[in-house]
């Protein structure tokens, strides 16, 4: 069973199931966390490490530095199946009940997500190759590629240690201070199951954990090729069974800013069938707070 992380997770509010019944499956996450966002990218030529004391970064010790802070390479690629649970709140525009969501992963070839209000499911699978979303027990077969967006960009806010490994290239564009806290930003690109991503790395120049992801993806749409922009704020991780993984997450899109909060975690364990039957019971909470 998940470990439970403080709170119950409350029903889905009705305004948002009959929003989900008229939303393609592969805009829903764009729907909850995509926001407008301004990616200024240095040029090779404008690339100067930034100096703290005697200590000149460089992208190469920062992405060490920080892959290490999440326990090192070996540490985070052993992760080969979790589920999380958890609420997500629009907190602007403000909205009383949260959703709740779980989400399954299984190496990289198994992916369920579910948003659940107590009658009604909705049940999102991508297993290899192929995919179905089920509401109210009936299911509609999806092509793979309409369905991994949306397991690609659950993953980049549950799992950023792996923001850290997947990209093609990183380019270390200096050191900020941003509400007094010291940042080491590294640019990111590469393709990821065809889809084109560019964007920003803040990581936490005192404890290395990834704090902000910033992106833009090209992605092939109906009316051709759109670009998605997004943003995914850390605010705070929590260890659970040696692991450094986000409990908060605030994300935004054009209109709406929304707070991810981390109810429950399994990790390297098969889903039980309860588990997506009915809301787990609350347990005492055995994981730590590490930042």
């Amino acid at each position: 069973m998940p470990r439970p992380c403080n709170t119950i997770p409350p029903s889905i509010s009705k305004s948002f199931l009959k929003h989900i019944y008229a939303l393609k499956v592969s805009s829903l996450f764009a729907w909850l966390l995509l926001s407008p966002l301004t990616l200024v990218y240095t040029s090779m030529a404008d690339v100067i490490p930034s100096k703290d004391g005697k200590t000149v970064r460089t992208m190469p010790s920062v992405i060490k530095r920080s892959i290490t802070a999440y326990g090192g390479q070996a540490k985070i690629l052993s992760l080969k199946s979790f589920l999380f649970e958890y609420q997500v709140k629009s907190v602007s525009p403000k909205t009383l009940e949260p959703i709740f969501m779980r989400t399954y992963f299984k190496d990289t070839d198994f992916f369920r997500s579910e948003v659940i209000d107590g009658r009604v499911r909705v049940i999102t699978v991508l297993d290899k190759n192929q995919g179905f979303v089920e509401v109210d027990g009936t299911k509609i077969a999806r092509p793979a590629k309409s369905l991994s967006p949306l397991r690609n960009e659950t993953l980049s806010f549950l799992r950023p240690d792996l923001l850290l490994l997947i990209f093609s290239k990183y380019r270390y564009s200096g050191h900020i201070k941003e509400e007094g806290r010291s940042l080491e930003q590294v640019l990111i690109s590469g393709f990821i199951d065809n889809e084109y991503i560019r964007g920003r790395l803040s990581i936490n120049s005192k404890y290395f954990f990834v704090e902000k992801y910033e992106f833009e993806i090209e992605r092939e749409t109906k009316d051709g090729i759109g670009i998605f922009r997004g943003q995914n704020h850390y605010l705070k991780y929590t260890q659970f069974d040696g692991f450094k993984l986000p409990h908060e997450i605030i994300s935004r899109r054009p209109t709406k800013t929304s707070r991810i909060l981390v109810t429950a975690v399994a990790l390297n364990k098969g889903p039980e069938k309860k588990i997506f039957q009915k809301i787990t019971e609350p347990i005492p909470n055995k994981n730590k707070s590490v930042n």
